[in-house]
């Protein structure tokens, strides 16, 4: 079943601050996705772990909730880890992902993995409700389309845009919080690049950003996302369900190469998903530093070449 009928955005915590932060950006900005990386690596569960998960407070009806069932169980044809929907119907508050319908115009939200282990005893760690974006992918107010261009977000346009289409009309607030603030993250995913086609990203009309290409609305998991699932929860012993997640099909997808193709492959032969994980994200470390570079790269020829022509 696609996901097309209930939308699934992720909130993305706001990122911690400290002394460091207040050097320059251009220097920071090659630091933060790298933290990023590290960050949604510790937030992740362990490879095979089984989630119990209920409905609470505002909990919807049951076409809803069995809509909601069937979509999260699709994650687990590509990703080692189980979600467990019957262990906790009768006492909903003890499970680990709680999910409350929101009140219409407050946006879909959820904490990341074990940030969800934070959260008061009982209370929602997820809301399904009336939303405009999917989820947050990557840094979003400098996103990069399939062509490797930058999408830059037009700010008025999107305080004036969601102000017309959410009920109750958003205030300028409200969409600096739930949007472009959440873009305002660096890189908050260990995708190396970023994938237009994936299920977490946001729809975006081609009016709200500088280059009008439009993002489309995704309600599919896309290769990538499949493949990103596969290596962080890895099936060791057999295939996924899906016989065609495969450790080189995923690999494959993603570009992994070298070095990092054989590390990982080699912790896969001796059933350590640790190990696997681990190799990939120091993968994934490298990739962010190795486009982090050519990107300040370019731009410090950019500007010499705008000093120049100024000078003369």
């Amino acid at each position: 079943m696609s996901a097309a009928e209930v939308d699934s955005t992720l909130a993305v915590p706001a990122r911690e601050t400290t002394a460091d932060d207040e050097t320059t950006a251009a220097g920071n900005s090659r630091l933060d996705g790298m933290r990023a990386v590290l960050t949604r690596a510790s937030w992740m569960w362990d490879n095979g772990q089984v989630l119990t998960c209920a409905f609470v407070e505002n909990p919807g009806n049951a076409i809803q909730q069995s809509k909601v069932i069937s979509i999260a169980k699709e994650w687990e044809r590509y990703a080692n880890i189980k979600l467990d929907f019957e262990s906790t119907t009768k006492n909903p508050e003890e499970a680990i992902i709680r999910i409350s319908f929101s009140v219409p115009g407050l946006g879909t939200w959820s904490h990341i993995g074990k940030t969800a282990l934070a959260e008061t005893r009982g209370r929602a760690t997820m809301g399904l409700g009336q939303v405009y974006p999917h989820s947050a992918n990557a840094n979003p107010d400098e996103r990069e389309s399939e062509e490797g261009d930058k999408l830059k977000l037009k700010e008025k346009e999107a305080i004036e845009f969601f102000k017309s289409v959410m009920f109750p009309p958003w205030t300028e607030e409200d969409t600096r919080r739930f949007f472009l603030d959440v873009y305002n993250q660096r890189e908050v995913s260990n995708y190396s690049s970023v994938d237009l086609t994936s299920i977490m990203m946001y729809f975006m009309p081609a009016e709200l950003n500088e280059q009008g290409i439009e993002v489309p609305s995704n309600y599919e998991l896309s290769a990538l996302d499949k493949a990103f699932a596969f290596l962080n929860y890895p099936f060791f012993g057999g295939p996924t369900s899906d016989a065609s997640r495969t450790l080189d099909n995923a690999l494959d997808t993603i570009g992994v190469t070298g070095k990092f193709r054989e590390s990982i492959t080699a912790e896969f032969n001796e059933n350590d998903w640790r190990g696997v994980r681990a190799e990939f994200v120091r993968w994934a470390l490298n990739a962010k530093a190795e486009a982090s570079k050519e990107e300040a790269v370019a731009e410090r020829e950019a500007e010499a070449g705008f000093r120049v022509q100024t000078d003369s």
